[in-house]
């Protein structure tokens, strides 16, 4: 039996344009749980060592990325900090009436955080 990595999985079976499309829309429709598990990812660490890292539980980073609850901007302050992002929030008004009044980003990767190894 051979064992395929996903990177090689994706080489050979690339997705379709409209495939590319519905994913690029459901990852926006995620929202502020996108972002967690985006600056989770670059930061290289777990749900449990970013748990750890701002005093939380595993779960709970679990449904702040699967978007069934929302962090806190004081949470989202902390994400930040043990990721090595800076957060920037702010209010517009969005062409998407679907969407709400209220944008929360994960902007730049500084250094990472002192005495994170």
């Amino acid at each position: 039996m051979t064992v395929t990595t996903w990177s090689n999985y994706k080489t050979k079976h690339p997705m379709s344009e409209e495939a590319k499309a519905a994913y690029a829309k459901d990852r926006e429709a995620m929202g502020v749980g996108y972002l967690v598990l985006k600056a989770r990812a670059a930061a290289g660490m777990s749900q449990a060592q970013l748990a750890r890292a701002i005093g939380t539980s595993q779960p709970t980073i679990a449904r702040w990325e699967s978007g069934s609850q929302v962090p806190s901007v004081r949470s989202m302050m902390k994400i930040a900090e043990a990721t090595g992002f800076e957060l920037a929030l702010g209010l517009h008004r969005p062409a998407d009436s679907a969407r709400k009044l209220f944008a929360v980003e994960v902007i730049g990767r500084g250094r990472a955080k002192r005495g994170a190894a």
